[in-house]
């Protein structure tokens, strides 16, 4: 049986290693703020239209797929699949509020076959090595996604109490530190960089929107 490698300090280098590990928390963080909007105003506050994305990327890389940074960053990664389990399951149960009319019938339904389309894409694609050790390419590709429907969301409901104002902080200053562990790791890789700071832009407008907002509301 080979030695579990809690840490692996051959391949990155310690800071690198604690700067994912900080990114990694505040993920964890904005799950909490999304779960806890959940259960207070049952409402999803993150875009359904990702979701499914986000899921199959967690179930991939927790269980099919191993990242090379050691056993902790694994936990944290199955960490993030448990959590978002609870965020799938919510849902299913209340995110046909983020739909119109039309949509409501048939959102089950498609929530569930996004999730399945998903897995369908991220498996040939992480199989085949597109994807990096740490399945950061693929990562920051649904990040962009989640940055622009987030978006969308919100200028849609300006005015909806369940959309969690720290879940949209942790969630950016998640994926920065993330971000810069990768930008730093691998330098070659300009298409991290340019998610990272396509993302930025788009989550940066999102928090000056959901600012003013916030202080309009509480007046």
């Amino acid at each position: 049986m080979k030695d579990i490698i809690w840490l692996n300090t051959d391949i990155y280098t310690v800071p690198e290693l604690i700067l994912f590990g900080i990114g990694a928390f505040f993920w964890i963080l904005c799950y909490i703020f999304t779960i806890r909007n959940i259960i207070k105003y049952k409402y999803v506050s993150i875009s359904a239209g990702v979701i499914g994305a986000n899921i199959a990327w967690e179930f991939l890389w927790a269980f099919i797929f191993k990242q090379n940074m050691g056993m902790v960053l694994q936990i944290g990664y199955i960490g993030w699949f448990l959590l978002d389990v609870f965020i799938v399951y919510s849902t299913f149960k209340y995110g046909d509020k983020q739909v119109n009319a039309n949509l409501k019938p048939h959102f089950k339904l498609l929530f569930g076959f996004s999730i399945i389309g998903w897995l369908a894409i991220l498996y040939p694609f992480i199989k085949d090595g597109f994807d990096n050790p740490i399945g950061a390419n693929s990562a920051y590709a649904i990040q962009l996604v989640i940055s622009v429907t987030c978006l969308i969301m919100l200028l849609n409901n300006l005015k909806e109490t369940g959309i969690s104002y720290w879940a949209a902080w942790t969630r950016m200053l998640g994926s920065l530190f993330c971000g810069i562990m990768c930008i730093i790791h691998w330098k070659e890789n300009h298409w991290i960089l340019s998610m990272v700071v396509v993302y930025m832009i788009i989550d940066i407008y999102y928090l000056i929107i959901a600012t003013k907002q916030r202080k309009i509301m509480k007046q």
